[in-house]
C-alpha cells in the first residue's frame, strides 16, 4: 500500500524555524536564549476573536470559519507537521488562552497541545510521557461531544473535534493512532536540527 503524500504546507509564507527545539539536547532555548530564534521577537498581537454562538452546531461553524482564516493557525499545523513539535505547542498556546481555557473550543485546542507535547517527549526518548500525553489528547479530542461542541443527532468524538478546528478527521486519528503505537526508538539520538518522528500529519478538511 503506497505510503500517503506529505501534507502541504498552509502558510507557506511564514518562514520555519532554523531548528526544532528539544529539551536537553544542548539547543538554545527559542524564547529565553539570546541564541533562540525567538528571542526578542515582537509579541503575537492578541487574537480577535468574536464571541462564539451557544448553539454548539453554530459554534463549532463560527470555530470552524475563525481558524481557516487565520494564518497563525495554519502555521501552527504547518509546525506541527514538519517536526517543530514545541513550536507548534507555543503556537497552539495562543489559541487555548484566547479561548478561555476551560470552553469546549479551548478544550479541543489542548488535545492539540497535548500531542505536540507528545511528539517532543518522543524527541526526548521518554516512553512514559508519550503514552501520558497522547492519553491526554485523546481524552480531550474524543471528549467534544461530551465537552458541549456536539449533540446525538450531530457525532461524537474525534469527528466533533476535527470538523470544529477544521481538520480532516481521518488525518487526526492517524496521528493520534501512530502515537498510542510509539515504541522507544532512537530519534532522540539524532543531532539533525529537525527531525519528524511521525509519518502522520495533521490535514486541514478540504
Amino acid at each position: 500500500m503506497p505510503t500517503p503524500a506529505p501534507p502541504p504546507r498552509y502558510a507557506p509564507d511564514i518562514p520555519l524555524p532554523p531548528y526544532a527545539y528539544v529539551p536537553g539536547h544542548g539547543l538554545p532555548h527559542p524564547v529565553n536564549d539570546p541564541l533562540g530564534h525567538l528571542f526578542n521577537s515582537p509579541e503575537p498581537a492578541p487574537l480577535s476573536l468574536d464571541e462564539l454562538p451557544d448553539d454548539p452546531a453554530s459554534s463549532r461553524r463560527a470555530l470552524t470559519a475563525l481558524l481557516a482564516a487565520d494564518p497563525r493557525w495554519l502555521h501552527a499545523i504547518d509546525l506541527f507537521n514538519e517536526g517543530f513539535s514545541w513550536e507548534a505547542h507555543e503556537a497552539w498556546e495562543q489559541f487555548w488562552h484566547a479561548f478561555g481555557r476551560t470552553t469546549p473550543e479551548a478544550r479541543l485546542v489542548q488535545g492539540l497541545i497535548h500531542l505536540a507535547a507528545a511528539a517532543v517527549k518522543v524527541r526526548e526518548g521518554k516512553p512514559a510521557g508519550v503514552t501520558k500525553q497522547t492519553q491526554r489528547a485523546r481524552e480531550l479530542l474524543d471528549g467534544a461531544g461530551a465537552a458541549g461542541l456536539g449533540s446525538a443527532g450531530e457525532g461524537r468524538g474525534l469527528d466533533v473535534a476535527a470538523t470544529a478546528l477544521g481538520l480532516d478527521t481521518a488525518s487526526l486519528g492517524a496521528v493520534i493512532a501512530e502515537l498510542e503505537a510509539y515504541r522507544p526508538e532512537c530519534w532522540h539520538t539524532s543531532r539533525f536540527p529537525v527531525v519528524k518522528v511521525l509519518t502522520a500529519g495533521l490535514r486541514v478538511a478540504g
